[in-house]
């Protein structure tokens, strides 16, 4: 590469139709499955790289509520992914947020996903979406689910990705209360109650959430979080906005991740607009998407 290049790409949110605790390792982290999906609703990276400029990673953003510097998990990812290529260059990026940091939808995550993607491509690097899962999950649980882009049951500490076929798009309404709520934080609450969540149920596998995909019974059947009752315990108001997507018409209601978003499930995606727009009557953030096979920039 002799002249800079530029690309501009999306990075998705996600819904996570079942999160379930199923364990704790003995570092402390807790053990998952979920049946994760993407939808259509993007962060926007511009990432400009040059081979012949000085070596850096920068990152600016719009969004006050993000870190615009080596913090952020986008600029962390390229730092990582030049020291581990040993590719030597300038990688800038500008993001535009449009996914709630702190909403449990996996902006963060996502984009840094994004970024090792985007630069294995602009940079013909030709690491396997395997390789670029793995570095990701340095980063963060979500961001290997986001490097495979496709709708997945993710398992250990989200290191574990199963990608599935046959979900078909499903029209949602996400909601945000307005106030995020720290990862860290809803874990340390799930671990001081004692009656806390665990799924101890028989573990679901990939083959039987395919063959549910398939079986034409409803989605709603699958909602389930174990971190949302904790959750509540931080943000009350999350449970007041699940509850105001059922009263509007969804079919099944859930918080998405460690929260503090919630999401409902409508039949098309014309009465999830809808009901978008009365949610956003009522003074909170609403949008309607629908699922995703497969997002824009998966390896």
């Amino acid at each position: 590469m002799s002249a800079p290049i530029t690309q501009r790409v999306l990075a998705p949110a996600k819904v996570n139709l079942f999160l379930r605790v199923v364990g704790q390792r003995a570092d402390g982290y807790h053990l998952l499955e979920s049946l994760m999906l993407p939808v259509d609703l993007f962060d926007e990276l511009r990432i400009a790289v040059d081979t012949d400029a000085a070596p850096h990673v920068t990152l600016r953003s719009d969004s006050p509520d993000v870190p615009a510097d080596a913090t952020n998990l986008a600029a962390r990812a390229a730092v990582l992914f030049l020291q581990l290529t040993q590719i030597r260059a300038a990688v800038d990026i500008e993001l535009v947020k449009r996914i709630p940091p702190g909403s449990g939808l996996g902006g963060g995550s996502s984009d840094a996903a994004t970024t090792l993607t985007t630069l294995n491509r602009m940079l013909d690097a030709g690491r396997t979406a395997d390789e670029l899962a793995a570095w990701g999950a340095r980063l963060g649980a979500d961001v290997p689910f986001f490097v495979f882009g496709r709708p997945a049951l993710v398992e250990g500490a989200g290191e574990v990705v199963s990608r599935l076929a046959g979900w078909d798009r499903i029209p949602l309404v996400l909601a945000f209360p307005g106030i995020g709520l720290s990862t860290a934080a809803v874990y340390q609450q799930y671990d001081a109650r004692q009656d806390r969540p665990r799924s101890l149920t028989k573990r679901v596998s990939a083959t039987s959430i395919a063959d549910f995909a398939t079986s034409g019974r409803p989605v709603r059947e699958l909602l389930v979080n174990d971190l949302e009752a904790v959750a509540a315990e931080l943000r009350p108001e999350l449970l007041s906005l699940k509850s105001l997507l059922v009263q509007f018409g969804a079919t099944g209601a859930l918080m998405t991740g460690s929260g503090s978003a919630v999401f409902g499930i409508w039949p098309t995606r014309a009465a999830a607009e809808v009901a978008a727009e009365v949610v956003r009557g009522r003074g909170f953030w609403a949008v309607a998407v629908e699922t995703l096979q497969v997002s824009p920039a998966a390896a």
